[in-house]
C-alpha cells in the first residue's frame, strides 16, 4: 500500500503534464488553421512594389546628380537624343507621304511593257508591279514597311539583309533568294533612272562614291570662306559705322538679296564666255575647279562676315573690355587677346554646322551647274523620280551627320573655351 502511495502523485503530475502537451498541440493546430497566407502574399507583393518605387526614385536622384553635374554634356546628350526622336519621327512622316505620292507605274519604269505586250490594266501588270515591290520590300503593310525600314536605317545592331534578290521557283512557289549579308545599317536600293547609277544598286554604296566629291568642294569652300570672311567682319566691327563697315555690308546686302540661283548662273557664264574655264567638273585644269568653289564661298560667306562682325562687337561692348580699357591696356592688347579670341569660339562652334549646311545643301547649284558628280544629283533626280530610299536616305544621312556636328561644336566650345566645362567642377 506504501508503494502504490508514493506512485500515485507522479502519475498524476504525467498524466498532467500529457494533457498540457496535447491542449498545447491542439491549440497550435487551430493557429495553423487559422492562419492565411493570402496576407503575407499581397503583402509580398506591395514590397515589391515598394522596393521597385525606391529603386526608380533612387535612379532618378542619381540622374538629377549628373546632370548638375555634367551642365553641358547633359545638354548635348539631351539635345541629341531629342534631334534623333525627331529624325526618325520625320522618316516616318517622309515614308508615308512618298508611298503616297509614287505611284506604281514608277516600280517598273524600267520595264519595255510594249515589248511584253503587257498594257497598263492587265492581270499580269499588276502583277509585275507586286513583284517588283516584293523585291525592292516596299510590298504588305505601310506600318510593317515603317518598322522594317526604321530597323534597317538603325546601326545599333547587325540586321541580315538579302542582296541581288531575284526570284526562283520552289517547291512550285514563287520565292525570293539571294545572298544573304550582314550589315549595320541599309538604305535600301536604288530603283530610279535619272541618277545614271545601275538600278538595285545599294544607296549607301552610291552615296559613299558621291560624299568624297561634296566633302572635298565642301571643305574648301568653307576653310577659305572663313579665311575671307572673318577679316572682313573683324574690320567692319573696328570701323563701326563708318565707310568701311557700310561698305562691307552693302556689298553683303546685294549678295544676299540676289537669288542664289541668279548668282550661280551668272558666275558659270561668265568663267566659260569671258575667262575661258571649262564647262564640267570631271578633267577639268585647276582654274576650272576655282569656279565652283567661289560659287560655295559667295552663298556662305556673307552669313559669316555678318556673324563676325555681330560677334565682334558684341563682345567689344562687354564689361570686361570697358574694365580692361579702363586699366590702360592698349587698344590693340585688348582686342586681339580678350575681344577676338571670346568672338572667335563662338565662330569656332558653328564650322561644323555650316560645313554640313553647305555640302548637303548650299552646294546643289554649283555641283548641278559645273557637272560635279557629288551628292546633289541624288536628291534632285531622287525627287524627280520619286526614288523612295534615295530621298529618305539623303535626308537621313544629312540630319545624321549633322547631329554629329552640332555635338562637335558643343566639343570644340568646351575644349577651346577655359570658362565652359562639360561638369561643373
Amino acid at each position: 500500500m506504501e508503494n502504490k502511495s508514493k506512485s500515485s502523485p507522479e502519475n498524476l503530475e504525467s498524466s498532467s503534464q500529457s494533457k498540457t502537451e496535447i491542449i498545447k498541440n491542439s491549440k497550435l493546430e487551430t493557429l495553423f488553421e487559422e492562419v492565411s497566407l493570402d496576407e503575407q502574399v499581397s503583402g509580398g507583393a506591395k514590397f515589391a512594389w515598394e522596393k521597385t518605387k525606391y529603386g526608380l526614385s533612387k535612379f532618378n536622384q542619381s540622374r538629377i546628380e549628373f546632370l548638375n553635374r555634367t551642365p553641358l554634356l547633359s545638354y548635348s546628350v539631351k539635345r541629341i537624343l531629342y534631334a534623333i526622336v525627331t529624325l526618325y519621327l520625320a522618316m516616318i512622316v517622309m515614308y508615308v507621304l512618298l508611298r503616297i505620292v509614287t505611284p506604281d507605274s514608277v516600280y517598273i519604269a524600267d520595264i519595255n511593257l510594249d515589248k511584253m505586250g503587257v498594257s497598263a490594266g492587265d492581270p499580269i501588270y499588276y502583277q509585275l508591279i507586286e513583284n517588283r515591290k516584293r523585291l525592292l520590300g516596299v510590298d504588305g503593310p505601310l506600318i510593317s514597311q515603317i518598322f522594317k525600314y526604321l530597323n534597317n536605317i538603325t546601326p545599333l545592331w547587325r540586321k541580315t539583309i538579302l542582296l541581288d534578290p531575284s526570284f526562283e521557283v520552289v517547291n512550285g512557289n514563287l520565292e525570293i533568294v539571294g545572298r544573304e549579308v550582314k550589315m549595320w545599317m541599309y538604305l535600301g536600293v536604288i530603283f530610279g533612272r535619272s541618277t545614271g547609277i545601275p538600278l538595285g544598286t545599294m544607296v549607301q554604296t552610291s552615296f559613299a562614291e558621291s560624299m568624297p566629291v561634296s566633302f572635298k568642294v565642301g571643305a574648301l569652300a568653307v576653310l577659305l570662306s572663313y579665311a575671307l570672311g572673318m577679316p572682313l567682319g573683324i574690320l567692319a566691327a573696328k570701323y563701326k559705322e563708318k565707310w568701311q563697315d557700310t561698305s562691307i555690308n552693302g556689298v553683303n546686302l546685294i549678295i544676299l538679296a540676289i537669288p542664289s540661283l541668279v548668282i550661280i548662273k551668272i558666275l558659270y557664264e561668265l568663267s566659260i564666255y569671258y575667262l575661258g574655264a571649262g564647262a564640267r567638273w570631271e578633267d577639268a585644269d585647276l582654274f576650272t575647279k576655282m569656279f565652283p568653289i567661289i560659287g560655295v564661298m559667295l552663298l556662305i560667306m556673307p552669313s559669316i562676315v555678318v556673324n563676325t562682325r555681330r560677334y565682334v562687337i558684341d563682345e567689344m561692348t562687354a564689361d570686361y573690355t570697358k574694365f580692361a580699357m579702363s586699366k590702360g591696356l592698349s587698344n590693340s592688347y585688348v582686342f586681339y587677346v580678350h575681344v577676338f579670341r571670346n568672338a572667335s569660339l563662338r565662330l569656332v562652334k558653328n564650322i561644323p554646322e555650316i560645313f554640313i549646311l553647305t555640302m548637303f545643301g548650299s552646294s546643289i547649284l554649283v555641283e548641278q551647274h559645273w557637272n560635279i558628280p557629288g551628292m546633289s544629283k541624288f536628291i534632285l533626280a531622287g525627287v524627280r523620280d520619286r526614288d523612295t530610299f534615295v530621298v529618305l536616305g539623303y535626308i537621313y544621312v544629312s540630319a545624321g551627320i549633322g547631329i554629329f556636328a552640332n555635338l562637335l561644336g558643343d566639343l570644340a566650345l568646351a575644349i577651346l573655351d577655359p570658362r565652359v566645362k562639360l561638369t561643373s567642377k
